[in-house]
């Protein structure tokens, strides 16, 4: 078997209407997981400039992680609760919809 299996996980939310330090914070502290949680190889997250396809959802976060292992222990990592209980819990208007993928890195 030749290139590793990278994992793309992508979250859509439908955020609340966010001061701009709110959802400052909210993104600083998504950003700041590569730095916590094992296994990150990048992570971004923003508001879309598109609306017109976009059913609602207002927001996107993508994360590589190295492999399944690593998503399986980014969803209960401490540091990932403490963001989704503390900053996207309060502002997120409904559940996001959450996909995961495999592909070669």
């Amino acid at each position: 078997r030749g290139a590793a299996m990278v994992v793309k996980h992508i979250v859509l939310f439908k955020m609340k209407q966010m001061e701009d330090e709110v959802a400052q914070r909210v993104k600083n502290n998504l950003l700041a997981l590569q730095g916590k949680v094992p296994g990150i190889i990048a992570i971004s997250f923003g508001p879309t400039f598109t609306t017109d396809r976009a059913q609602g959802f207002t927001h996107a976060l993508v994360v590589d992680l190295k492999d399944k292992e690593a998503l399986q222990a980014y969803g209960p990592h401490p540091e990932h609760v403490a963001v989704l209980n503390n900053d996207l819990k309060p502002n997120m208007e409904q559940p996001p919809l959450a996909m995961d993928y495999e592909y070669e890195a």
